[in-house]
């Protein structure tokens, strides 16, 4: 062992470049597959955070509607949960409600808050077993009483106890009338990793919406005795139940159990607004690339060791004629690349601490901390010991092959079969680069057309407020006109919804001429169209007069017109006081994830409120006047709401976060990739410049520039990847291809993105090879020929 030991400091003395560049690129390779490998852990371990996760089912009704499979009426939810002995416990949801505006007495002090509420089954606390940390984990039973996250509690009442605590809410909670509330639990906050949020939960009223079939506005879980009953529950159900109760009835519905933990990659919302979701192609793909960032560096750190055989040769051979056995020498080789290994782990833990520690890994969801992941961590140390031996392998076996007689007379020679392996591994990382410069590079396209492409309204210069439903009803006019006083403020429009940020909206259905179509239903004000920007194509405009009385207008998107045909001044059903009175342009407020919507604009619905206002700002207008101004006009009307005024670029960021954090995190990836396989392409050249030493000196001495000897040195790996280029193209045009499938929407497939990708490790490749080739041709050919 002190023999090992003294040999693997001897060796890092001696060759301290190779080792620096070997450490360094298995450090980074070790601390990029970590943090992949905490991400998969995180989505892969969605839900798991519940003891009950492995009984908890969704209740779903399959329909051609995708995600409003999951949305079902109460009275059906209802006669679901009381349909098995199996079902010992059952919640229903409403994951509409949003935030919430309420007050608490804080020290006599009156203070506003906007916080999530759901409304729920008493049983929540038993069906997902609730981590109640503070009073009673069956409050809920008591209609005045809600349950808190600890976040929450800190956030509102401060250090002290919140039990017993009195919450007001300004405005009404959807499918509940009381407004006066009092807390009775705290819960420990559950991860991000979960269907359930950090909201605030209390009871549904009892008998709110239990008559009425056709709104189906929420989710229903299920807590079975047995997992394998599930599927009992379902057959007994269908069997029995009576589907005609349901308005939409279809006699092929039948209800299907999805499993708690197989919802997130279901994938079904993938705005996140409803569940949380995520692709299982693309964690696959990160999988992939982890694999790929590991084997990229195992071949690096191969070629690096293999390329200090010239230089180390003599010295493993002089031990071998001394005495040494084979297998000792193989060994120590192996433990030095061991020990090579285990340093850059190391060193990897800290590069993830340093990270984690910055906001420069905040496109990750999962907890990047070192405490939170040590058995993971532990098994990538066990992942950089494996790598430190087959890395070590091939190069100790391969510099103790040759004769010790041979060596010493300086007949050392390069195999043909080596040189073909070396070749081979090299090229496999010029087929992984170039894949992932071309992968991020169609990965950026495609997150760049949406973000410029025209959604056929103008969304510059727009300022977003969401304001409470009473502020609405109390000062819409009075916060119109205090707006509008301002001169950078040209007009304010208000909708129910805010339009842009999701994939799903309110929707309806109707039948024209015979004709059934779904369509979203958006209640706006009358001069919304206006102040976004939306112009006409047919019909009249919207004015003042349409918010008046009892008949609702409706404006619909020119797509769905010519689809069907519809005519102005026809109602839409099921609404008789309704006339449809002229149609837009073709307008997308949902990603472009997915194809035309059916969009109707809706004025004066009678049982809704337009709480989310838009802004227009006049051209040239100082942003931060204007955001001064609205906020100072918001306080003087209710000086405890809180509020935020955002912008268009925010909210489409927030709806493509998930393709702006794949594109992240693949030209991250990338680059380390591409940095390791040019460490790769260094050693390598080293050892090709090494073993031809002899063969240089003979060139330049008959005449051999400089030059030429770079073309030659620069002409064999221009050949492999021009291989590896014509290998990669069909794979990744195979995969990208697969992956704009996902969008209604897509940038075109250029051919000069593929181009780019091989020119960039072209000359990368080039770079690096003429800079080492230099060195050795620039060698006065005396002096190798004297070594020789």
């Amino acid at each position: 062992m002190r023999t090992i030991i003294r040999n693997f400091l001897s060796t890092l003395k001696r060759f301290k470049m190779a080792s620096i560049l070997n450490i360094l690129g298995l450090s980074v390779a070790f601390a990029a597959f970590a943090i992949i490998m905490i991400q998969l852990n995180y989505e892969r371990q969605f839900d798991k955070v519940h003891p009950t996760s492995d009984r908890i089912f969704r209740v779903d009704l399959p329909n051609e509607e995708g995600v409003f499979s999951m949305i079902l009426p109460r009275p059906f939810i209802e006669d679901v949960m009381r349909s098995s002995p199996h079902i010992k416990a059952a919640t229903i949801i409403n994951p509409f409600i949003g935030q919430v505006y309420f007050t608490v007495n804080d020290r006599g002090e009156k203070r506003g808050f906007r916080k999530k509420f759901t409304t729920c089954s008493s049983d929540i606390t038993k069906v997902f077993d609730f981590p109640i940390i503070d009073g009673d984990i069956n409050c809920l039973k008591d209609p005045d009483k809600v349950i808190i996250p600890l976040s929450v509690a800190h956030a509102l009442f401060g250090e002290t106890s919140a039990i017993g605590k009195a919450i007001h809410c300004e405005e009404p909670v959807w499918s509940k009338t009381r407004t006066d509330m009092v807390v009775g639990g705290v819960y420990r906050d559950f991860p991000e990793n979960t269907q359930l949020s950090n909201d605030i939960y209390t009871t549904m009223d009892p008998d709110f919406s239990m008559d009425n079939w056709s709104a189906s506005n929420y989710l229903c879980y299920l807590l079975l005795d047995n997992a394998k009953d599930s599927q009992s529950v379902v057959d007994n159900f269908n069997k029995n139940y009576d589907y005609s109760k349901l308005e939409w009835n279809d006699s092929k519905k039948e209800i299907g159990l999805t499993l708690l933990t197989d919802i997130y990659y279901e994938n079904e919302s993938k705005d996140g607004n409803i569940v949380r979701s995520g692709s299982k192609e693309s964690a696959n793909l990160i999988l992939v690339i982890g694999i790929l960032v590991i084997v990229v560096a195992t071949i690096n750190f191969m070629n690096f060791s293999t390329s200090l055989a010239p230089l180390r040769i003599k010295s493993i051979n002089t031990q071998k004629t001394l005495g040494c056995s084979d297998s000792i020498l193989r060994i120590t080789l192996v433990s030095e690349a061991v020990s090579l290994a285990i340093i850059s782990y190391m060193i990897s833990i800290l590069i993830i601490w340093i990270l984690n520690e910055t906001t420069l890994l905040s496109f990750f969801d999962a907890d990047l901390s070192i405490s939170h992941n040590i058995p993971l961590l532990l098994i990538c140390g066990l992942v950089a010991f494996i790598v430190g031996v087959l890395a070590g392998l091939y190069p100790a076996f391969y510099m103790t092959s040759f004769s010790p007689a041979m060596v010493l007379k300086g007949s050392f020679s390069v195999s043909p079969a080596g040189r073909r392996l070396r070749t081979a591994l090299i090229g496999f990382q010029f087929i992984v680069s170039i894949g992932l410069i071309i992968a991020s590079s169609f990965v950026w396209l495609q997150n760049n057309y949406m973000q410029k492409y025209s959604l056929g309204f103008d969304r510059d210069q727009i300022a977003i407020v969401e304001l409470g439903i009473d502020f609405y009803k109390n000062y819409r006019e009075t916060y119109t006109n205090q707006l509008k006083a301002y001169s950078g403020i040209e007009d304010v429009a208000f909708s129910r919804q805010k339009l842009g940020s999701r994939d799903t909206y309110s929707s309806s259905s109707t039948t024209y001429k015979e004709q059934t179509f779904n369509y979203y239903m958006l209640d706006v004000s009358w001069n919304f169209a206006d102040v976004m920007g939306i112009p006409l194509v047919g019909g009249r405009k919207a004015s003042p007069t349409d918010e008046k009385g009892a008949n609702m207008s409706f404006i619909l998107n020119k797509d769905l017109q010519q689809k069907y045909n519809i005519e102005t001044e026809t109602p839409i059903q099921p609404f008789e006081n309704s006339s449809i009175i002229g149609f837009v342009d073709n307008v997308k407020f949902t990603s472009l994830r997915q194809g035309n919507d059916n969009i109707v604009l809706t004025i004066n619905n009678p049982w809704n409120t337009l709480p989310v206002s838009y802004i227009r700002l006049k051209a040239g207008t100082d942003y931060f006047a204007a955001v001064n101004h609205i906020s100072k006009t918001i306080s003087q009307l209710d000086p405890t709401y809180p509020f935020e005024v955002e912008f268009y670029d925010s909210l489409f960021n927030q709806l493509y976060h998930k393709e702006e954090n794949l594109r992240k995190m693949i030209t991250l990836f990338s680059l380390l990739t591409i940095i390791i396989a040019i460490v790769g392409v260094f050693g390598l050249v080293i050892f090709d410049t090494e073993s031809r030493r002899k063969e240089i000196s003979i060139r330049k001495v008959h005449g051999a520039t400089i030059g030429e000897i770079l073309v030659m040195f620069n002409k064999t790996y221009f050949y492999i990847i021009c291989t590896c280029f014509a290998i990669a193209i069909p794979l990744i045009y195979y995969g990208i291809t697969k992956w704009l499938e996902g969008f209604a929407y897509r940038t075109p497939i250029y051919w000069w993105v593929f181009l780019v990708g091989g020119l960039v490790i072209f000359l990368i490749t080039a770079a690096t090879v003429s800079i080492q080739s230099w060195r050795a041709a620039s060698t006065n050919p005396v002096d190798s020929l004297k070594t020789e």
